[in-house]
Order: structure tokens, then C-alpha cells, then sequence
């Protein structure tokens, strides 16, 4: 996991409204395959935080997940399913991670000395 937060400027009071923007990449090539039976992901996430059209935060986030099948023949099988990839890719593991992310976030600000903000969770 890599992880990196960075103050662009002042937090505004408590109570105005800052406007959040996140997104999700995945690495080139993935999922990578270093055995049949294993997939690995490299995802990054970033969020910037910003008021009154002023940035005042940004987190990027890469993690690096690893899953082992028990059936590596079906794993390959369901793999091979474009759609099926797609979906895993941009809302399981999105679903996955985005508690880890939130707290990433929720520490890299604290330690920035800034008040940190809730991001909403992900259903």
C-alpha cells in the first residue's frame, strides 16, 4: 500500500460546504497473474477536497490486493467474462477498499492538523 496526503490550504470554518471529488484507477495490466490460481490488483484512489473552487486537500491511496482461488480452472474461466471482470474491478473492490480509504483519508487530514471530514460510506 502506498499512501499520500498533502494540505493545499486552510480548511474554512466548520459548517461551509467543501466539494469532494474522488476517482478510481486501476494500474496498467491489470488484474495481474503471477500463478493461475492468483489475481492481483493494483488500484489507486484519489480524493480532493476543495472550497470555493480553492483545493485544500488531496489523499492518493494504491493498494495492492492479492486473491488466491481454490478452483483455478473456474477462477480463469469466470476471469475470461469481460463483463464479469468489469463489474469485480469498479464496484467489488471498490466496495472492498473504500472503508480503508475512508479511514486513510480520515487520518491523512488529522495529521495534517486539518478537522477531518467523514466521507459518506458506499452501499
Amino acid at each position: 500500500m502506498l499512501l499520500h496526503s498533502e494540505s493545499l490550504g486552510p480548511l474554512p470554518a466548520p459548517g461551509s460546504e467543501l466539494r469532494l471529488e474522488w476517482k478510481q484507477q486501476f494500474a496498467d495490466g491489470d488484474p495481474l497473474s503471477p500463478a493461475p490460481e492468483a489475481l492481483v490488483f493494483r488500484p489507486r484512489y484519489e480524493l480532493s477536497a476543495s472550497f470555493q473552487a480553492s483545493p485544500v486537500f488531496r489523499q492518493v491511496t494504491t493498494f495492492i490486493v492479492a486473491f488466491q482461488a481454490q478452483d483455478a480452472a473456474t477462477a480463469n474461466e469466470l476471469r475470461a467474462d469481460e463483463e464479469l471482470r468489469k463489474v469485480f474491478m469498479e464496484h467489488q473492490l471498490q466496495k472492498t477498499l473504500w472503508p480503508l480509504f475512508r479511514q486513510h483519508v480520515h487520518d491523512g487530514m488529522s495529521r495534517l492538523g486539518m478537522a477531518p471530514v467523514s466521507l459518506p460510506w458506499l452501499l
